[in-house]
């Protein structure tokens, strides 16, 4: 009698000749495991340690020492997926590859309807090259890491984003306006914004910061919510660094994925007692968090939620003409100079929205393929998390998988953190790691539980059942 396949997986899963494939990778998977966390751990160097690459004149392109990790995972993924001789990929792999191949027609497609130099063209690639960069971590994650390894990388994830949050509190405490200090001849709100005692870590960005910070909350929060032990001061920790950053698009993003997270696993007694902790601690702590907000005019309508407005508002305009293939990925900056309105500032390269910058960059036919990706995330996060093979730290995987689906549209509609390349990251490796973990279950299931014929009909569906 024929065995079970690992490549034999959930008939929603589409998988790309994946025989023998773990049973290939040996040692070389702990390897790549251990070359995964330490990606995460530089995670914590954020805009530390630039190197500059190239400039638009107001724009920096620079490599960071992330960048470099990251391409080491790659080549070292590329090398491990060539050594088993095989390449599996899902339908998520599919909706991205579409992604960027409409994304790269729209470009190309903007050099005769926007005029676009070579330069301007080279320049809006880049940025497209830099999205597929940070997309082969979902490649390697999905084909070099198994199931018995997710604890080990989320250990990382947790060590990095507890790191950057600690550092964060002192930096907040000690060091204001610390993108000054790190890059003293840095041109005030052209290349960063003085922040004083908010806090911004090593991102030297508060909202971005605060991205960060959710997830790794949130991770903590689904753990609670699945009775995974947790010590009390993580969370504690990271709400506390929450707070500092008084991004008002982290907490709002916080607020949804916090409902999403109920409306899944409903209110249980730990996180409750755990609510009623954070609550009491909050309401010691009030006139101090009001006073802080207050310093920062965050308590009131600011310019900085007026240029927002005005932003959206010329987005629209812009979405308005080029509404089906979009203006082209990244070429925002260039265009808007078309309509003639200024260019100033490191965000006049982006239209702060998230999903508002990939409509207008590759119309509706661009946003419907993203959104694809985004909605095959989430079933893969929903098997997970209502898989009752699943064990407590998965179901917690794509709890928070789910709510920072949520999460991250609902903060990148206020500063473009969807795009971010240090989130990216973050994400990627996250939905991977929520792939790995449904893959396994569905495999197991079927191994104890379907018939050869049933198996052979599974297989076949897969194949044939298109992306």
């Amino acid at each position: 009698m024929p065995q079970p396949s690992s490549a034999r997986a959930h008939p929603r899963l589409h998988v790309i000749d994946a025989r023998h494939a773990w049973a290939a990778a040996g040692s070389l998977q702990v390897g790549m495991v251990r070359v995964l966390q330490a990606a995460l751990l530089v995670l914590v160097t954020g805009n530390l340690g630039r190197i500059p690459v190239f400039s638009t004149g107001v724009r920096d392109a620079p490599l960071l020492i992330n960048d470099m990790a990251v391409a080491a995972l790659l080549a070292l993924g590329g090398i491990a997926m060539l050594q088993r001789r095989a390449v599996e990929a899902d339908r998520v792999v599919a909706a991205a590859l579409a992604f960027v191949a409409l994304a790269g027609f729209s470009v190309v497609l903007a050099v005769p309807r926007h005029g676009l130099t070579g330069v301007e063209l080279a320049i809006s690639l880049a940025y497209l090259a830099r999205w597929v960069f940070y997309f082969c971590i979902y490649l390697v994650v999905i084909n070099t890491v198994g199931r018995a390894d997710i604890p080990r990388i989320l250990k990382a994830f947790d060590v990095a984003v507890l790191v950057f949050a600690a550092f964060g509190i002192v930096q907040s405490a000690f060091l204001p306006n610390f993108a000054q200090m790190v890059y003293p001849d840095a041109r005030l709100y052209l290349d960063w914004d003085p922040q004083g005692h908010r806090l911004v870590s090593t991102f030297l960005d508060p909202n971005f910061a605060g991205a960060f910070i959710l997830l790794g909350l949130m991770l903590q929060l689904s753990r609670i919510t699945c009775g995974v032990p947790v010590a009390r001061w993580k969370p504690i920790l990271l709400f506390a660094a929450l707070i500092l950053t008084a991004s008002r698009s982290s907490l709002l993003a916080f607020f949804f994925a916090g409902v999403v997270l109920v409306m899944i696993a409903g209110i249980s007694r730990r996180v409750l007692r755990f609510g009623a902790l954070v609550a009491v601690l909050g309401l010691l702590a009030l006139p101090q968090i009001i006073q802080f907000a207050q310093t920062f005019n965050k308590l009131q309508v600011d310019a900085s939620a007026l240029a927002r407005v005005v932003m959206w508002g010329r987005a629209l305009t812009i979405f308005s003409d080029h509404w089906i293939l979009g203006i082209g990925y990244n070429t925002w900056g260039f265009v808007q100079a078309r309509y003639g309105w200024e260019a100033a500032g490191v965000g006049s390269y982006g239209v702060e929205g998230g999903l508002f910058f990939v409509a207008v960059t590759t119309g509706v036919v661009g946003f419907a393929i993203y959104l694809t990706m985004l909605f095959r995330v989430g079933r893969n996060a929903r098997m997970l998390w209502r898989s009752p093979a699943a064990t407590g730290e998965e179901r917690a995987l794509g709890m928070t998988v789910a709510t920072m689906l949520v999460g991250i549209v609902i903060h990148s509609l206020f500063t473009n953190s969807l795009l971010l390349p240090f989130l990216m990251e973050s994400m990627w490796v996250f939905w991977g790691l929520a792939f790995v973990a449904a893959r396994a279950i569905a495999v197991e299931s079927a191994a104890m539980s379907s018939p050869p014929a049933a198996l052979i009909r599974a297989r076949v569906t897969q194949l044939s059942g298109g992306v």
